[in-house]
């Protein structure tokens, strides 16, 4: 169908509308001389109506007219009784003027059709142009956005210098970093078409950013057992913080005196939820440690993202700590 429509709207040059238009007369004429024998009287035109018909479509409007006109002389000369003449008779006028109102009809309605199709490809051709053009501009907002992110993070480390109270310092470091995550989720989250995305591939390129950039991060070992988990853009990245924010505080409080800490990151996906543990083998958990008591701000941030996304957050003191993060899926990401 999409090739038919393409021929429709084609443009045609002059030589092949007529070498279409003289193919079509000679081949519906020919066939109509040699089904002359076999067809009962009253079936002049039988041939010459497809004739037009292909031709307006595939050769134009002019060539179709040029088609009706030579094979309406032609079936008037051979086929309308007395045969091999230009006799006129009230009847003759009758057929002739049926032809006309036929041929004319099919000529016109093809004539709109292949405007109407002119004007959708024009139209088409119109909306993939400004789609482009949005996507483009999209690409680039996104682009700038994360740039200025990442212009502020490394504002706030020119800042952290003239800073002594090791709390301010501390704190500058956090939103620094935090800023730069911020940043590269914005980079990987930013094709407008993107209705769904692969959490798991995205913590493999993400969280070694995180983990190096880390003071500590040589005192870490980061692995990964991940299934492909796909959420969609409205859950991509409030859960991108929430694991990030997870491994962040791993990173900060859960490194051994001796040798390396292990990191690892589980992410299944279950019928309608997603399941990600951050796993640990540090020292574990303090005995009394409230989740919504704490004051680190980062823990603040993931449970008020699992929140967002009514989910279940869940600490666990297992060879280590363990954190358990359950959430339910959208239906457009199943």
């Amino acid at each position: 169908m999409k090739q038919l429509r393409l021929w429709a709207v084609a443009e045609r040059s002059p030589v092949y509308q007529i070498a279409f238009a003289c193919s079509a007369i000679v081949i519906s004429v020919a066939l109509r001389h040699y089904l002359h024998s076999a067809l009962p009287p009253g079936f002049p035109y039988v041939t010459f109506f497809p004739a037009i018909i292909l031709t307006g479509y595939f050769a134009g409007t002019k060539a179709g007219i040029a088609v009706a006109a030579v094979c309406g002389l032609a079936s008037w000369y051979w086929f309308l009784a007395p045969e091999n003449s230009f006799a006129i008779s009230p009847q003759i006028i009758l057929t002739l003027v049926f032809y006309l109102f036929i041929s004319g009809t099919e000529l016109v309605l093809l004539h709109a059709m292949r405007n109407a199709l002119i004007t959708l490809e024009d139209e088409k051709n119109r909306s993939n142009t400004l789609a482009q053009a949005n996507k483009t501009m999209f690409h680039e907002l996104q682009h700038r956005v994360s740039n200025n992110l990442q212009v502020v993070a490394s504002l706030l480390k020119m800042q952290r210098r003239n800073v002594v109270d090791e709390s301010a310092r501390a704190a500058l470091d956090a939103a620094s970093a935090r800023l730069q995550v911020v940043a590269s989720i914005q980079r990987q989250l930013h094709n407008p078409k993107r209705q769904t995305t692969d959490m798991g591939q995205m913590m493999r390129e993400l969280l070694p950013e995180v983990v190096s950039s880390s003071s500590q991060s040589e005192r870490f070992t980061l692995d990964f057992d991940i299934e492909p988990v796909v959420v969609t853009g409205d859950q991509a990245t409030p859960l991108a913080l929430i694991i990030v924010e997870l491994v962040s505080n791993a990173v900060e409080h859960a490194a051994r005196d001796v040798g390396k800490t292990h990191l690892l990151l589980t992410m299944r996906s279950r019928g309608n939820e997603a399941i990600v543990i951050v796993q640990d083998d540090g020292n574990g958990l303090p005995p009394d440690f409230v989740p919504e008591k704490s004051r680190s701000l980062g823990l603040r941030v993931a449970l008020q993202f699992t929140e967002q996304l009514a989910g279940r957050l869940v600490f666990e003191t297992i060879n280590g700590t363990r954190v358990t993060l359950t959430i339910p899926l959208d239906s457009d990401s199943r």
